[in-house]
């Protein structure tokens, strides 16, 4: 056995073909230096051989003393490492699953044993075992974090088919770490009391005071009870500061205090509003509190009394917003918008006017009003209207304005003239030029999208209805957004009012179209309508609104008033909702959608009406309105539009009627929900 060891161990270095060669050489020179020194002397040569025998003698012993310790060194680290993997497989803290046939599971480590318990898995399929281990195992990806829950604890798993055997690395320590971490993450909110100075007006230092301390007081409250900082910055504005654990039990509670407060001081007589714009995600506390006031501008777009959450790159979370928003809107605020307007056009070589799609009265009345307003100041101005999408209604007034015309006209000075495409517009948009969007705050909405992407950085928003999160890709000039009003002719009206017409004069015609947009927009002056809607109306009456005209242009089709009665022969209500669903096959204009929806809401006991309708453009459309106890804004937003509190509409891709009335029902039910908690 020896020899046969002392054998093995030169075979070992026989492989090594480096080792060989030297070993031939030195025998071939030994050889030879043999046959010489016999050659010379035989005694010399008889020395030498002796020496050469006693050297490779020696050199053999060497080396088979070498290979043995070489050997002994290998099996010993083969030994240990064996056993560092048994050790490892038995006591590491990593879960070790093997598989057999049918993915029966044959053994399982000490450690994962010990996490089981009495639970004994020996024999039972993945699936038997556990549902989620079996979903993890069947859909493991080598190129992804493939992590599951499982006895309490979080797991990342590695699989080896091949092998039969489950790897599972505890990671319940990082992860409780990570959660500690976003948990402890840094959330700052601005809070603003909407209409502190129309409620305070006139009333006594005394009352002012109490009312102040307390809101700051409800809010001081509420923070403590979240653990939140709040720190009043101004008699209207607060700042709030804490973790993002903290604001999502707020959340979970809906800010109630927003709630409270406005319940409390309406109940005194003094009704107090709050907003909120809160943020969180950021690392930099600066570019924090940016997108805290960012937020906060949002809400109060929106109507106030409202609160809005919103990481960077992340879509916002809407809390309140129920009530219809109080009027808070002064002749001072128009006065300094009127002529910030003015100055912007001065600083313009000519202006170009707006609407959304398919423009109705009031943005192409409100567009008219503001082409007016550009003539006050000697300014070029154009109505850019796709008449391509236009209503029987829109058809008549501009057919009528033409024909009012005298001659063809100058384009930007006569008004007729002055109505032009979008590809008429971009031909004469320069650097300079000033576009205004009217009725609409939203990209997706525009009535000349390219125009609006060549004047980007030029841009005044006018609106009436309540800001939508995805509104605009730039921040516009200046934003003349008033929710509560109830229509965009009506704000246009009150800023034409504070510009000099002696050289310019509003016509009886242009007064016509403002007025339609306010009379169409309140149902015949029915709804959203304040004092000062009536201020406007007579203002524009007092200038030559003709009723008798603008009835005219509101006249329909009889093809029209068909598809209308159709509609709402379809109704159904449920739970105080009117829902008609269009037949999927038949293609209704949206107006016709919007005046059924209207209708249907004069009935009896409805709430709220949704008229769903297939559009010409393949999309399914929804118009929604309510009395005001019912908020549609907000179930328009969850399916992708917006609008107003009583009045909001949306489109919807790839969906047929009936599919979209499911949608809009999980809606209603979601929205009901939450206000019953």
């Amino acid at each position: 056995m020896k020899t046969f060891s002392k054998l093995r161990v030169l075979s070992r270095f026989q492989q090594n073909k480096t080792f060989m060669t030297g070993t031939i050489g030195m025998f071939i020179v030994a050889f030879v230096s043999l046959i010489l020194a016999l050659l010379t002397n035989w005694i010399l040569g008889l020395v030498w051989f002796v020496l050469l025998v006693a050297f490779f003698a020696t050199m053999l012993k060497g080396l088979i003393q070498a290979g043995q310790s070489n050997e002994s060194y290998l099996e010993e680290l083969t030994y240990r490492v064996k056993l560092g993997q048994q050790e490892a497989i038995l006591e590491m803290p990593m879960g070790i699953i093997l598989l057999g046939k049918g993915d029966r599971i044959v053994w399982v480590n000490p450690y994962l044993q010990n996490l089981l318990a009495d639970q004994d898995l020996i024999g039972e399929s993945l699936s038997e075992a556990d549902g989620d281990l079996a979903f993890a195992v069947k859909n493991y990806a080598d190129d992804k974090v493939n992590r599951f829950s499982w006895l309490d604890r979080s797991f990342d798993i590695a699989y080896q088919e091949q092998l039969g055997v489950i790897y599972l690395l505890d990671v319940s320590q990082n992860e409780a770490l990570n959660r500690d971490l976003a948990d402890h993450r840094l959330v700052t909110g601005l809070v603003s009391v909407d209409n502190y100075e129309e409620v305070t007006e006139g009333m006594p230092d005394s009352e002012t005071s109490k009312l102040r301390t307390y809101v700051t007081g409800q809010l001081t409250d509420w923070a403590k009870k979240y653990h939140l900082y709040v720190r009043r910055l101004s008699p209207v504005t607060y700042l709030l500061m804490g973790y993002q654990r903290d604001l999502a039990q707020a959340e979970d509670e809906k800010f109630s205090v927003v709630k409270m407060v406005r319940e409390a001081t309406a109940q005194q007589n003094s009704p107090l509003t709050l907003s909120m714009g809160i943020a969180y995600g950021e690392q930099d506390i600066n570019s924090l509190v940016q997108l805290a006031q960012t937020n906060l501008d949002l809400a109060l777009g929106r109507g106030g009394d409202q609160v809005v959450v919103k990481a960077e790159d992340m879509p916002a979370r809407f809390y309140g917003g129920t009530t219809n928003p109080m009027e808070k809107r002064t002749r001072v605020r128009a006065r300094v918008i009127s002529q910030t307007i003015a100055e912007l056009m001065d600083q313009s070589d000519q202006v170009f006017v707006v609407g959304h799609q398919r423009p109705d009265m009031d943005a192409v009345g409100s567009a008219m009003g503001l082409w007016r307003f550009s003539q006050t100041r000697g300014k070029k101005a154009f109505v850019v209207v796709n008449e391509g999408e236009i209503f029987s209604d829109i058809q008549s007034l501009l057919a009528t304005v033409r024909a009012d015309q005298m001659g063809e006209g100058e384009p930007g000075v006569d008004l007729g003239a002055s109505i032009i495409s979008e590809k008429e517009a971009l031909d004469l948009a320069t650097e300079k030029s000033l576009l205004i969007l009217v009725d609409h705050a939203k990209e997706a909405l525009d009535g000349a999208p390219d125009l609006l992407k060549d004047l980007k950085d030029r841009v005044v928003v006018i609106d009436h209805h309540r800001l939508a999160e995805n509104g605009l890709p730039d921040k516009p000039m200046l934003t003349y957004i008033e929710p509560y009003a109830s229509s965009t002719s009506e704000l246009v009206t009150e800023l034409l009012q504070y510009q000099n017409q002696k050289g310019a004069p509003i016509t009886g015609l242009e007064a016509t179209a403002m007025l339609g947009g306010i009379q169409v927009d309140t149902k015949n002056f029915v709804l959203r309508t304040g004092s000062r809607t009536f201020d406007a109306a007579s203002y524009l009456r007092a200038n030559g609104a003709d009723n008798e005209l603008l009835q005219s242009f509101l006249k329909e089709k009889f093809s029209d008033f068909k598809a209308r009665a159709e509609l709402i022969h379809l109704a159904e209500i449920n739970n105080h909702s009117a829902i008609a669903v269009g037949d999927n096959d038949t293609v209704y204009q949206s107006v016709i959608a919007a005046q059924a929806a209207d209708e249907l809401l004069q009935v009896e006991g409805v709430k709220a009406s949704f008229v769903l309708t297939k559009r010409d453009d393949g999309r399914v459309g929804i118009s929604a309105r309510s009395n005001g106890d019912f908020n549609v804004q907000t179930i328009m937003e969850d399916l992708g539009g917006g609008g107003h509190l009583s009045n909001a509409a949306t489109q919807m891709s790839d969906v047929t009627t009936d599919e979209a009335a499911d949608q809009l029902l999980q809606a209603i039910a979601s929205q009901e929900a939450e206000e019953a908690e």
